[in-house]
């Protein structure tokens, strides 16, 4: 395998992007002139990666935070079926790190005992300073998740990123790793991660956007669909803001036009609504949370002129 996959070119990724649900609605965002799928009632929304044009549900599952503090055996369980509930749903994705205390082993145990790690698609970090370090960690991560690929690699954080991209192309070429990713968190990093999306081959980055840190949407977020970069969204709501902010309050009736009946759909059809976005991956260790959050991927998204309204519902609060 080459670390040089083919490309979609721009025009068919979003020729593929218009029409990844068959009978879906169609329509344009307004936040670029991408054609955004719609699913139906009964189908999940599905995003192409623009590298290969693979396409994975666009709702997956975070395991920072706690994913990885099971006390006893009854929080394993009920991380378990956090991850039994989302491969039932339809969701595939599950992104995890070495430094999310065990959430790998804790994932890797959880997908061995139930049979299921074949439907998952595994997205893991090399988290740690030096090519030897970030090796050897790497190989760990293998033993911890019980497999011996992954779907996504990606340097986490931008820590040692020329390193690590190094040997996380090689593991592509080696076909151990299937996408080559670089991920970060915060508003200060948005320039240096879309300066390194540019400088390096990567499928996929990772950053934070939520309708309280919109800051991608200037310039990282429309330079990852110019380049035929796949995004992964973390921290979808806000470490939680949001759900606070909104507490007590009623979901407005405009928003029902498009299929929100709670909160966390709210959020996540804002964040899936822009052309650039490949899949968000919020966290829970909750199965009840992961039925919501799929339900997100039913139904249509909201247009330009609702995304603002969206906007403005939350600003006034």
């Amino acid at each position: 395998m080459s670390n040089k996959t083919p490309r979609l070119s721009r025009k068919d990724f979003l020729k593929l992007s218009a029409a990844t649900v068959a009978g879906g609605m169609m329509m344009t965002s307004g936040v670029g002139r991408a054609m955004i799928s719609q699913s139906t009632s009964s189908e999940l929304l599905m995003r192409p990666i623009p590298s290969s044009g693979e396409m994975i549900p666009a709702v997956g599952l975070g395991t920072a935070q706690t994913f990885g503090q099971p006390q006893n055996d009854d929080d394993f369980n009920q991380r378990k079926e956090v991850i039994n509930t989302l491969l039932n749903e339809g969701g595939t994705v599950i992104d995890t790190s070495p430094t999310y205390s065990n959430a790998e082993a804790v994932v890797g145990r959880a997908l061995d005992e139930l049979g299921r790690r074949d439907e998952a698609w595994l997205a893991t970090k090399t988290s740690i300073s030096g090519k030897q370090a970030g090796i050897d960690q790497n190989t760990q991560s293998f033993s911890d998740l019980k497999t011996n690929k992954f779907e996504l690699l990606q340097v986490h954080n931008l820590r040692d990123t020329e390193a690590h991209m190094e040997t996380i192309l090689k593991l592509k070429e080696e076909g151990r790793v299937k996408y080559a990713g670089i991920t970060h968190f915060r508003e200060s990093a948005n320039d240096p991660l879309t300066d390194a999306m540019l400088k390096h081959p990567v499928d996929f980055i990772q950053c934070q956007y939520n309708m309280i840190d919109r800051s991608v949407e200037q310039r990282l977020l429309p330079a990852a669909l110019e380049k035929g970069v796949a995004i992964m969204i973390n921290v979808p709501f806000g470490r939680g803001r949001l759900f606070r902010a909104t507490s007590g309050k009623d979901i407005p009736e405009f928003a029902k036009e498009f299929g929100v009946d709670t909160w966390g759909k709210f959020f996540l059809k804002y964040i899936l609504s822009h052309p650039a976005v490949t899949v968000a991956i919020p966290g829970t260790v909750h199965p009840h949370h992961v039925v919501d959050n799929i339900g997100a991927l039913r139904g249509r998204l909201p247009d330009q002129g609702e995304r603002d309204r969206m906007i403005k519902f939350i600003e006034n609060l």
